[in-house]
């Protein structure tokens, strides 16, 4: 029985490299900013001990928050513009090498159906089928052509395995990405951030 949304598609090198893609812009983001956020710390740290901060500490920390802010908005530029190159370039080797193993695995290539339900969702393939529940999933990510669900494996525990189910958005069969992205907001009540995280 086919869900309220039904996302199916063959993979491919050109659909792995969408949803790679991805995960890569998600991964670079979160490790730009605690770089930087830890980076700030450590130097304002070697400042006050070794340096020479000068007379007026309100004026220096004012100083100090200003170019932190401004370290992180340029860190973030960056990385949305120059960097993603870089992203782009990983995301094809990644969709290389997860098709080529995903293919051996499967004996062939691999069909996968995600079926979203009212109070869960089906991730399916014809080696395995897995539900995951909306009160387990951390994040919802969107680009331009895809769009992932990540979700905790292990809900009981903290830092717990998580796994990104993703999709090109050309694969939706019932609806909308507007209205499965409302449709999942309204469900996803345990994320931190009640937005879809989009680049």
């Amino acid at each position: 029985m086919a869900g309220r949304y039904c996302v199916k598609y063959k993979e491919s090198q050109n659909t792995l490299q969408k949803i790679c893609k991805l995960f890569r812009m998600d991964e670079s983001d979160i490790t730009l900013k605690f770089v930087v956020f830890f980076l700030g710390i450590l130097i304002f740290y070697f400042v006050m001990k070794f340096g020479n901060p000068g007379n007026d500490m309100t004026k220096f920390v004012v100083r100090y928050i200003i170019w932190w802010i401004a370290a992180f908005a340029v860190g973030i530029t960056l990385n949305r513009t120059i960097w993603r190159k870089a992203l782009d370039a990983t995301a094809i080797g990644d969709a290389e090498d997860q098709f080529l193993r995903r293919n051996k695995l499967n004996g062939g290539t691999v069909s996968t159906e995600l079926d979203f339900y009212d109070d869960h969702f089906d991730s399916v393939m014809e080696m395995k089928t897995r539900s995951f529940q909306y009160a387990n999933v951390v994040k919802l990510l969107e680009s331009e052509d895809a769009f992932a669900v990540v979700v905790k494996t292990e809900p009981d525990s903290k830092g717990s395995p998580r796994a990104m189910c993703g999709f090109p958005k050309d694969a939706l069969e019932q609806g909308s990405i507007d209205e499965l992205r409302a449709f999942l907001l309204e469900r996803c009540t345990n994320m931190r951030r009640k937005k879809v995280k989009k680049f």
